[in-house]
């Protein structure tokens, strides 16, 4: 399954005085910038998910900060295992994935405290959600189990299909991807509300290739989008 970057038409989007940083398809930042209200402002949070009405698959990416959003999906779009240039997310990025016929707007919103109380604006009309656990970091562990609770109330995301990468698999004494699904109770989740899958991930910054468990988030990413 080849999948392709629009990179081409990319383009690259700053609000200074907010701290908000936008990279995003042609398409997605000129519809979304076009229809914005300037007056209707909340810090650069305004629900955005409302005014994205494309027909293409949207998936939300979310995580507690330094989970390695920014560095897999990096790794996922561009199709490479760059990631010098990676820095983390303060606000909020938008790429866009093409396979065959699957076009994936894919936002990833920051996860400091700052933001996270702004990741119910961007819920709406969501086809996956994405969740990255730094599996390695025991100490935050409960927030993100707190943070992925709060999401599952909300009903928005009813029947929206849950991908939960488990990521930095290789760093020392990291949760495997069945201790983390047991961490946040993927068990108690009801098949007919959310379709669950954990995934441990990894990233090979000085390697030829991309590790596997990359490739693999970049097929489910399109296959689970396209089931919903």
């Amino acid at each position: 399954m080849e999948a392709t970057w629009c990179g081409k038409i990319a383009k690259s989007l700053v609000i200074f005085g907010s701290g908000i940083a936008l990279s995003a398809c042609a398409y997605a930042a000129f519809r979304y910038w076009k229809r914005r209200d300037p007056k209707s402002i909340d810090e650069g949070f305004e629900d955005v998910s409302k005014l994205e009405e494309s027909p293409e698959k949207r998936i939300i990416v979310l995580g507690l900060e330094s989970a390695g959003k920014s560095t897999v999906l990096a790794q996922v779009t561009s199709g490479t295992n760059k990631n010098e240039d990676v820095k983390p997310t303060e606000g909020f990025n938008v790429t866009c994935l093409h396979s065959g016929n699957i076009s994936l707007n894919i936002w990833e919103i920051g996860g400091s405290e700052s933001v996270r109380k702004y990741w119910s604006n961007f819920l709406q009309d969501t086809d996956l959600l994405v969740f990255v656990v730094d599996a390695s970091d025991l100490h935050s562990l409960p927030l993100a189990v707190k943070e992925v609770k709060t999401l599952l109330g909300d009903d928005r995301l009813t029947g929206v299909p849950i991908l939960v990468l488990a990521n930095k698999q290789d760093r020392p004494g990291a949760m495997s991807p069945e201790e983390v699904a047991d961490a946040l109770d993927v068990g108690s989740i009801p098949s007919s509300k959310h379709k669950v899958k954990v995934l441990g991930t990894q990233t090979h910054p000085n390697s030829q290739a991309r590790h596997p468990s990359i490739a693999e988030v970049e097929r489910v990413l399109l296959v689970m989008s396209g089931n919903n």
